[in-house]
């Protein structure tokens, strides 16, 4: 239900864009839950204007102020810290990268297959990265990765595939047809836009198993001495 409600708030948001109130009135959801759904999804300064010259309350108008001010507030410090990080880690060795593979796997990588490197993850940036690992530290040809895309029936299947291809800047043929689920009412809402279901890549080679997992093992107990 949850999830359902979820949706209908982010759509009656981003497609009408209505304000906390009249979404409130429609849906029933507490305050509080509704801030929460929708902080990352602002009204407009011009947008916030126009309706309250549609007969917004001031209140209400000032509210939404409010929240703008507090996002911009939250965005520059956010912004501020990535600067920061993005200075140190352009320094970084590449020991330091292949360690944070090796641990990316040990965290997100199926290690039962003996045969198969198997990753899977909703993050596009994550399984691109893991992709460039493999061909830099374990020297795994690009062409031999196969794909399969985990979807759900409430989304454009043949955009998400699309999406997938180009993030990953992989060819038709690496990738297996889709499995594609039932959306259930308990289930997270991927109606929203920065989830486009769950890509797994695998790459085949026992060789290429043994030393990842060795090296993991290897890092583990150095580490830990």
């Amino acid at each position: 239900m949850h999830a359902i409600l979820r949706r209908k708030a982010l759509e009656l948001r981003l497609k009408k864009e209505l304000s906390y109130g009249e979404i409130r009135k429609r849906l029933g959801v507490s305050k509080s839950t509704l801030s929460y759904w929708l902080k990352d999804f602002p009204l407009a300064d011009k947008r916030i204007l126009e309706l309250r010259r549609l007969g917004w309350q001031k209140g209400e108008v000032a509210r939404e102020r409010f929240r703008n001010t507090m996002r911009k507030k939250r965005e520059e410090k956010e912004r501020q810290v990535y600067d920061k990080y993005s200075t140190r880690l352009s320094k970084i060795s590449k020991e330091a990268i292949f360690a944070a593979g090796l641990m990316l796997y040990q965290g997100e990588g199926n290690k039962r297959d003996p045969y198969r490197i198997v990753l899977a993850n909703t993050d596009s940036k994550l399984i691109a990265f893991f992709i460039k690992w493999l061909e830099q530290f374990l020297g795994a040809a690009k062409e031999r990765l196969k794909v399969q895309l985990h979807l759900y029936d409430n989304m454009n299947i043949p955009e998400e595939i699309n999406f997938w291809k180009s993030e990953l800047k992989l060819l038709d043929s690496q990738f297996y047809k889709s499995i594609v689920r039932r959306m259930k009412k308990a289930s997270f809402s991927y109606k929203e836009s920065f989830r486009h279901g769950t890509c797994q890549i695998s790459f085949s080679s026992g060789e290429k198993k043994r030393e990842l997992m060795m090296a993991i093992k290897a890092f583990g107990d150095i580490y830990l001495k």
